[in-house]
């Protein structure tokens, strides 16, 4: 399947010829190049790849276009899986999982009740409103609600489910994976305020911020440095125009 997808295969060679492999000569065969990054870099090259295509198409207005949600989406991937790596010694790839697609209810209402929509992302510009507020006010539901039951349509892992789901409100998800839910919040809150946003809105009390800070037991000096590392790999992969309509 890797080989007859032309853009994934030339993704993962990419990836196995990049610095951060440092190998001494050039892989140009992919069952290398698979063996080289692992599987666990494998599905998120593969998941990057095919939730790309979702945003990369559809109008834009104002402040708001699919893009958009896509760099938004991607830096908090990016984030989530640096937090779980660096700060909890862990693999982090649930985490980016979660932070690639904690957004995806809103590409489904965009596609699916697009005039909608776009009316509402309009209003937003001009009466700037949170956003589960003005989807909750216009269809009855958020773009959370959204996104759990299409992973649980998909038999996602609960811990995914959950941080798609519930990473607006990471208190009613389970005590099993509250810790998770919050850490997404935390990427989530800190890309938009970094300016990794698709659309104007007022983010959250800080103080929940600062809560879900204390609860994960880290530190605003490494979450800093978080930030500045994001930035950094945002910055190279719009360079190489990986973000690019």
């Amino acid at each position: 399947l890797i080989e007859v997808d032309p853009p994934l295969t030339a993704k993962i060679l990419r990836v196995a010829n990049s610095s951060y492999y440092a190998l001494s000569r050039t892989i140009s065969d992919i069952q290398q190049a698979l063996i080289w990054i692992g599987s666990d870099t494998l599905k998120e090259i593969i998941l990057t790849q095919k939730m790309s295509e979702l945003f990369h198409d559809g109008t834009s207005i104002s402040g708001y276009s699919r893009l958009q949600l896509w760099r938004h989406s991607l830096a908090v991937a990016l984030f989530a899986k640096t937090i779980c790596r660096r700060e909890f010694g862990e693999k982090g790839n649930n985490a980016y999982a979660a932070g690639l697609m904690h957004d995806i209810g809103i590409i489904v209402e965009d596609q699916l009740l697009h005039r909608d929509f776009m009316l509402m992302m309009q209003a937003m510009e001009s009466a700037p409103q949170a956003l589960s507020v003005a989807e909750s006010s216009l269809f009855g539901y958020d773009h959370g609600k959204v996104g759990r039951a299409l992973a649980e349509s998909w038999n996602f892992p609960s811990e995914l489910t959950e941080g798609i789901g519930f990473h607006h409100d990471p208190e009613s998800a389970s005590e099993e994976h509250r810790l998770f839910v919050k850490t997404i919040f935390i990427a989530d809150y800190l890309m938009f305020e970094q300016g990794y946003g698709y659309v104007a809105m007022p983010l959250p009390d800080r103080e929940i911020l600062q809560q879900y800070v204390r609860d994960l037991g880290l530190q605003w000096y490494a979450l800093r440095i978080i930030v500045e590392l994001i930035r950094e790999d945002m910055g190279k992969i719009e360079q190489k125009g990986y973000l690019s309509a």
